[in-house]
């Protein structure tokens, strides 16, 4: 199918403010962002992360040496993800497009099988995880033409689709964490299949399913997701998607800059109001009450949104980036675009003090209130994250009112 077009969020083409070219802050830290990762994190990932052997080292010690650990389909996805959106971007002509291919290899050849069946963790069995099937349909929408045919894409998409749905339907709305029923429901894995169902429609042609199930997240989400007393975005739920009670149902700040991001794509491809709406209350949340004393996204609230642990993890200050990145270009009032772009260029800079890292190109991925480093490996899944926000950030200095959702993500590369 030909996807809709997204549309900032008044739904008119005419309605992002214009900026003037060179007015923005975010072009100096997007050169900072820009530099780091050409010249540092993508020849660390080619020398340190990735495996001659096949696939890439799950984790990296602050000494350079890889963490023994099993492969996941997961990480693959992640890898391929984002070295495809790297290349659209223009970034590692030299290194981008064979890393590509080697994520490619190892996906294709390790954890998707011809049929559609999922290997979790290369050499084990098949089996289901909501999680790993999430990103495996995401990383065949973002790969270029010349890593993997569109065509083929498609076929393996359509084939983990059809097993998903014809094994794994929850009786009202969404999908099962096991068969038989393993409790509790979780919002994070459908968070991941609403964001690779928006991958697929912002990349051309594709399974017009995709449609429909990104349609039906963003309905449970608004339905049943949102805390009606607190406004957040929960994570654990019952059987019938009722939110589980405990103080282990923690709320994560991470996570409502995500939903809200995510919302406020699907609101503006539908021009739905109460999605954007949703959307800019997750973030601005998120803003009032997730941010630690260094001014950065903390790891987790309580469910009553007292500060449950103030740690800055890197990956929500990356989802902070993209939601305001977004919110920025969507605005329609200069005063908003201008407050909001701010808001983006702010989460770039905290998001670059986890780059201080003794390993040229390796990264922190927690902070301890006060800008201490918890000295621990490196996670290679994390590199799907940091490309995501520069992304939107690239697109936000561009100024890129429309459309949205339909990028760069199949510029053509080698592999």
């Amino acid at each position: 199918m030909t996807p809709p077009t997204e549309t900032p969020a008044s739904g008119s083409a005419r309605s992002a403010v214009p900026f003037e070219a060179g007015s923005a802050p975010v072009a100096a830290p997007l050169a900072a962002f820009r530099d780091w990762i050409e010249t540092r994190a993508l020849p660390f990932q080619a020398q340190a992360v990735r495996d001659p052997a096949g696939g890439f080292h799950e984790r990296i010690a602050p000494d350079g040496h890889p963490v023994a650990m099993p492969r996941r389909a997961r990480v693959a996805a992640r890898q391929l993800y984002a070295f495809s959106r790297l290349a659209g971007l223009g970034l590692g002509d030299t290194v981008g497009p064979g890393l590509a291919g080697h994520a490619r290899d190892m996906l294709l050849g390790a954890h998707i099988r011809p049929d559609g069946r999922i290997v979790p963790l290369a050499g084990g069995p098949e089996g289901y995880d909501l999680y790993d099937i999430a990103f495996c349909l995401f990383a065949l929408a973002a790969a270029p033409e010349a890593v993997l045919p569109r065509a083929g894409a498609c076929a393996l998409a359509a084939q983990i689709l059809t097993r998903l749905e014809t094994g794994w339907r929850h009786p009202e709305m969404g999908f099962e964490e096991a068969m038989p029923r393993r409790l509790p429901l979780r919002s994070n894995p459908h968070m991941h299949l609403f964001e690779a169902s928006l991958e697929w429609l912002a990349t051309g042609p594709c399974d017009p399913r995709f449609e429909a199930l990104a349609d039906e997240i963003a309905g449970l989400c608004l339905a049943r997701f949102l805390d009606p007393a607190t406004g957040a975005l929960r994570e654990l739920f019952d059987g019938g998607w009722q939110i589980a009670p405990g103080a282990e149902n923690a709320v994560e700040p991470g996570h409502q800059y995500e939903w809200g991001w995510l919302l406020l794509r699907w609101g503006a491809l539908r021009d739905r109001a109460e999605a954007r709406r949703a959307g800019l209350g997750l973030i601005d949340l998120a803003e009032a009450r997730g941010l630690n004393a260094d001014g950065l996204a903390a790891s987790l609230l309580d469910p009553a949104l007292a500060m449950a642990d103030p740690t800055a993890r890197l990956w929500p200050q990356t989802e902070r980036i993209k939601a305001w990145a977004l919110r920025a270009r969507l605005a329609t009032r200069r005063a908003d675009a201008a407050l909001t772009e701010a808001k983006a260029v702010e989460a770039c800079q905290g998001l670059m003090r986890f780059f201080q890292h003794p390993l040229r190109g390796s990264w922190w991925e927690n902070l301890a209130e006060g800008g201490a480093p918890r000295r621990e490996p490196a996670r290679t899944s994390s590199l799907y994250h940091i490309v995501g926000a520069y992304h939107e950030l690239a697109a936000l200095e561009a100024r890129r009112s429309l459309p949205i959702a339909k990028e760069e993500t199949r510029a053509s590369s080698t592999a």
